[in-house]
């Protein structure tokens, strides 16, 4: 509310936190979904029943959609990615100036808050920004997903730089990546050559040493507290203390390190008078490690226009983001037939990914575009179409989902508000 006033002096109001409780929970209930298709290599199918593996495109408003998928699916989706509107001006989110920014992280939070409740406990989110509002919402996705869940800024080289750029060309693009619990979080991570040095040695091989004591972030008593633990080794009682002498904590829990000192994976370091716990990581006969770089460099920008204009033989979308990207962050976080969302769906770049990769998926966008694109571009991918990841897949057409809308109560909600 009261964003159309530019030289209101007001505090800006939130219409979803002054409502009365039962307009709230209304507000965000379980809807009505209707008007349901389903395609598939036949074409076009009344829907009859609905199966615990269909894919879904929804057309709606997604925070509603979000709240309406709790029933069927709290707790079930692993990984969520999304390419929100990145309030530069220039994109979808037009509000006034006066309440953009506040409004943009509002209206974030309110989305990310469900979306939580709808991960997985091993669950990992994706949401991809840039410079604009990376700070901004890195400490909002502390708040909801908690500090000690995030996992990485993935930052992605996916543009060349304007020559008329007035101060720096920004060639980048930001993807903050969290975990729902990153403590039972296991990514598939890929195999890379294993450079590092392995200086030390016993009679099981070759190993280098890590540190057991939690450094960096979180790294505080405070921040973990069930992790600050007394350990005896070597006849010696060991606390996880910081350079400075505070109180830190444990990467691991008190029955792991345990383990590990009974297994001989636990070697003692006197630093600079202070006693330190190192765990041994062994040198593998194929030198090589699993690794994700946070750092991604490949050449596939232009892609993703390169495939829609392949399928409709026009620019139909701006800056789509290319299905190799998608791909890669669907490997690392989840298996065959894992669920996948994208509540910002835009082109479908994400659902084409997924039914490509065999897993299930939700896309959900309300914008009718959603029927003219995504759709379409999905009954292409389930004919066999051949561009982005299909043949390193080897993907040869197949599958369905089902598409459906939210009954459009909108106005009447809207008719209430104003009242």
């Amino acid at each position: 509310g009261g964003q159309t006033k530019e030289d209101s002096k007001r505090q800006e109001v939130f219409f979803n936190e002054t409502l009365a409780p039962n307009e709230i929970t209304r507000l965000l209930d379980d809807k009505v979904l209707t008007n349901f298709k389903r395609y598939d290599k036949d074409g076009e199918h009344i829907v009859t029943k609905l199966d615990n593996n269909d894919n879904y495109i929804i057309k709606g408003n997604n925070l509603i959609a979000l709240h309406t998928l709790k029933k069927r699916f709290a707790g079930k989706i692993k990984c969520i990615y999304i390419d929100p509107p990145y309030n530069t001006g220039s994109d979808s989110f037009n509000y006034n100036d006066r309440f953009n920014h506040s409004t943009w992280l509002v209206f974030m939070r309110n989305r990310l808050e469900a979306a939580r409740d709808l991960l997985t406990e091993d669950g990992v989110i994706f949401v991809h920004c840039d410079d604009n509002e990376h700070a901004y919402l890195k400490v909002l996705m502390d708040e909801i997903f908690n500090r000690e869940n995030f996992i990485a800024n993935i930052v992605w080289k996916g543009r060349g730089g304007r020559q008329d750029s007035k101060y720096v060309a920004q060639i980048h693009e930001t993807i903050v990546f969290f975990a729902k619990n990153k403590e039972v979080v296991n990514l598939n991570k890929v195999l890379v050559e294993d450079t590092s040095v392995y200086s030390k040695s016993d009679e099981i091989g070759e190993y280098k040493t890590q540190l057991i004591r939690k450094w960096g972030s979180n790294s505080r008593r405070e921040d973990r507290p069930n992790l600050f633990y007394e350990v005896e080794f070597e006849d010696k009682k060991i606390l996880p203390i910081l350079p400075n002498g505070d109180d830190g904590c444990w990467r691991w829990s008190k029955a792991k390190l345990e383990e590990a000192i009974k297994n001989n994976l636990v070697i003692l370091e006197e630093k600079n008078g202070r006693y330190e716990l190192y765990e041994k990581i062994y040198k593998t006969s194929d030198v090589k490690s699993k690794v994700f770089s946070s750092w991604i460099n490949d050449s596939y920008s232009g892609k993703g226009s390169k495939v829609l204009e392949e399928i409709f033989k026009d620019k139909v979308f701006e800056y789509p983001k290319p299905e190799q990207l998608i791909k890669q962050l669907i490997d690392l976080s989840t298996d065959d037939e894992d669920i996948v969302l994208d509540y910002h769906l835009g082109s479908g770049t994400t659902a084409a990914t997924a039914h490509k990769m065999n897993r299930q998926y939700i896309g959900i966008e309300q914008m009718d575009y959603i029927e003219t694109i995504a759709v379409e571009r999905l009954k292409k991918v389930i004919d066999g179409e051949q561009g982005g990841i299909s043949k390193d897949v080897d993907w040869h057409g197949g599958g369905s989902f089902v598409y459906c809308e939210l009954k459009n109560d909108v106005q009447e909600f809207k008719n209430q508000v104003q009242a």
